[in-house]
């Protein structure tokens, strides 16, 4: 067998199948399943205004004109245009018993991540590190300050990070998924940050906005910016926001 066959990423693919021959079984034991989403009740918060959906853009024309771009000026976002990115990212739509549902799918309904946001430059929302709040849709500020510095140091110095507005950052929530899902998950919460990350995209794109993917990073450098344990919750994917030229 080849050596690269025999590394982790290769063979997690082949022990999480599901196969006939073989019912799903492992060694993990109980596990416990958190809370449906994360909430900073003594954080200072900010509301968000509702989007306003007046002026519709043509989804055929996002779908042809979305790209990763890189290259945004200084100007700062309305709050009307970030409520809109974060809408587009995580905005409740329905609720089916105790689920929120949102404005992209995920397996069970579980929604294992959490969104959270470095914010640069928006009008009305001081510089500093948000936690978005799903239910009340506002944002809870973290930690206030120009985090600017350590964010693009930590995403491993790339000048989209540093000239962004906004940059998104999402967590994998393990245990929420694998709760259920068991070692599988990890399948699962990239499938559902990949729908999440193409809404905001497609909604950057409507709004005449650049945005970006960015998978490359020092992931404990993320988790301390914005207090998470890098265990049972870590950074998984972070994606900017900004005006283009």
């Amino acid at each position: 067998m080849a050596r690269y066959k025999q590394g982790l990423a290769f063979r997690y693919v082949q022990e999480t199948k599901y196969l006939r021959e073989r019912s799903p079984r492992d060694d993990l034991g109980s596990i416990p399943s958190p809370a449906r989403f994360k909430i900073y009740g003594e954080a200072k918060s900010f509301s968000l205004p509702q989007p306003d959906f007046s002026e519709s853009a043509d989804l055929w024309q996002c779908l042809a004109r979305r790209r990763s771009e890189r290259d945004t000026t200084q100007d700062p976002l309305s709050t009307e245009e970030l409520a809109k990115l974060l809408w587009s990212a995580q905005g409740v739509t329905a609720r089916a018993g105790p689920h929120l549902l949102r404005t992209a799918p995920s397996a069970g309904a579980l929604y294992p991540f959490e969104t959270y946001l470095y914010v640069d430059r928006v009008e009305g929302i001081p510089q500093g590190i948000y936690h978005f709040q799903v239910a009340d849709f506002g944002l809870a500020l973290l930690h206030e300050g120009n985090f600017n510095h350590q964010i693009t140091a930590a995403s491993l110095g790339q000048p989209v990070v540093r000239k962004a507005a906004v940059v998104f950052i999402w967590t994998g929530m393990m245990l929420r998924c694998m709760a259920k899902y068991r070692e599988r998950a990890v399948r699962y919460i990239a499938m559902d940050l990949g729908h999440v990350c193409q809404n905001v995209q497609l909604a950057a794109t409507g709004l005449g906005l650049g945005s970006c993917p960015i998978g490359a990073f020092y992931d404990d450098e993320v988790n301390e910016l914005i207090g998470v344990d890098g265990e049972e919750e870590t950074a998984l994917y972070l994606v900017t926001a900004g005006r283009l030229k």
